[in-house]
């Protein structure tokens, strides 16, 4: 867009609207109120559960609270509009200031030669009897690269990339919040309960109303372990987890325990937590049947399951509740382990027994897909080589001049590290005497 100027040279207004704009745009001082607010956001996603239910909710906080976190997205901060906005703002900021930056250092390349004499004169160079040729030939040895400015005066530049060094580290950030927005929009997230032997090729989305999240693979709880200390709490648990392919082979084995996740094919599975769980063995018809709490049977003429469990039942043994359809009428029965005639039942002419309880561990593993982690790794790096060429290296310019007298003088500043420049210069001042 081309300013307009009015005939006294002043911006007309809208010109002057946007130049105020790019200015507030590019400002520090807006950067850090906005990454600020990303951080304040941060620490509410981490005080606030994510994802949780509306009882969940209600269980930790008054009606009036919950609905302020509903209105507000506050349950899934992380994927809320105004997050993302505060995230569009920022990288906005962050380019502004780029292009700014970039700008200002291509006028700095413009500018006129200083005044070598005075440089001179203020111990930032000398004067030597020898010829251009001769100084030019020894700053190109050190990789100088020469610019004529004008017939009498010529520059010699090094290290002129290292102002680019903030440009390199705001690029290297924007890379940084690409890669996570690449994970918040296309990042999975779920949950997985195995015991010793099963097997899962899905997990439950940590999303609500989403479906289970495919793993593109089979994963294997082959044991479980957990120790205690003397006082009953957990010293530490650990998975030992198997991935098989679609052929059924292990392609990778590993142990999983707390900050120690097993990686394949873009999945990170972490230990999360555990729990026990009851199995229980029917015989049906002479069929022996292996279910869990709540899982239904369907190998008789009629399909049960069990609703509950009670190690007690009015001092007669542990037993379990069954539930059954009788036509349109649902039904309930006790099945007592030790006592003869009530572990035996018919239930719509199917002869059922309850054969054992067994009670064991599951594993809880967390499981995560982020596509976003080379891009977050790309950017990292980038910084690494940003904070390189901003802090290990300087912008050098020599500048040598001939006078009418036949006199070389040269002259010369540096970005950073001025003493170490002042020694280069010396060192250049006496290879030319």
């Amino acid at each position: 867009m081309t300013a307009t100027r009015s005939s006294s040279g002043k911006e007309t207004e809208p010109a002057s609207r946007v130049a105020s704009f790019s200015r507030s745009l590019a400002s520090v001082r807006l950067g850090i109120v906005v990454l600020g607010l990303i951080a304040a956001t941060s620490i509410v996603g981490s005080v606030i559960k994510q994802g949780g239910t509306e009882e969940e909710y209600l269980s930790l906080y008054s009606e009036k609270a919950y609905h302020f976190v509903k209105l507000f997205g506050l349950d899934d901060t992380y994927h809320s509009p105004w997050f993302y906005f505060l995230l569009a703002l920022f990288a906005l900021n962050l380019i502004a200031c780029t292009v700014r930056r970039i700008r200002g250092l291509g006028g700095k390349g413009a500018k006129a030669a200083p005044d070598v004499k005075a440089l001179v004169a203020a111990g930032s160079g000398f004067t030597t009897t020898r010829t251009p040729g001769e100084v030019s030939r020894r700053l190109a040895a050190s990789s100088y690269r020469k610019k004529q400015l004008s017939e009498t005066t010529a520059l010699y530049e090094k290290g002129s990339f290292s102002r680019y060094g903030v440009v390199v580290i705001h690029a290297s950030v924007l890379v940084v919040l690409l890669g996570g927005l690449i994970g918040l929009a296309a990042g999975d997230r779920g949950f997985i309960a195995l015991r010793v032997g099963e097997t899962a090729e899905a997990a439950v989305s940590r999303a609500r109303a989403r479906a289970p999240v495919p793993l593109g693979f089979t994963v294997r709880c082959k044991d479980f372990n957990v120790t205690f200390y003397p006082g009953g709490q957990p010293k530490e648990y650990a998975s030992d987890i198997e991935i098989l392919d679609g052929t059924g082979k292990v392609v990778k084995a590993g142990r999983i325990k707390v900050n120690e996740p097993l990686s394949y094919n873009g999945v990170r599975l972490y230990q999360s937590s555990y729990g026990t769980s009851n199995s229980y063995t029917f015989r049906v018809d002479g069929k022996e049947v292996v279910l869990a709490e709540q899982e239904v049977v369907k190998a008789g003429r009629t399909p049960f399951m069990v609703v509950r469990y009670a190690p007690q039942v009015h001092d007669f043994g542990p037993g379990v509740m069954v539930a059954y359809m009788d036509g349109e009428e649902p039904k309930t029965l006790w099945f007592l382990k030790d006592v003869e005639r009530m572990r035996t039942r018919v239930i719509g002419g199917s002869r059922i027994s309850l054969e054992g309880i067994a009670g064991g561990y599951y594993t809880g593993l967390e499981m995560s897909r982020d596509p976003g982690v080379p891009v977050v790794l790309a950017g990292f790096g980038l910084m690494l080589a940003g904070l390189y060429i901003n802090f290990f290296t300087f912008h050098r310019r020599i500048y040598v001049m001939s006078d009418d007298a036949g006199g070389i003088h040269v002259a010369g500043m540096a970005s950073r590290n001025r003493e170490g420049f002042l020694e280069e210069m010396d060192r250049l001042s006496k290879d030319l005497a």
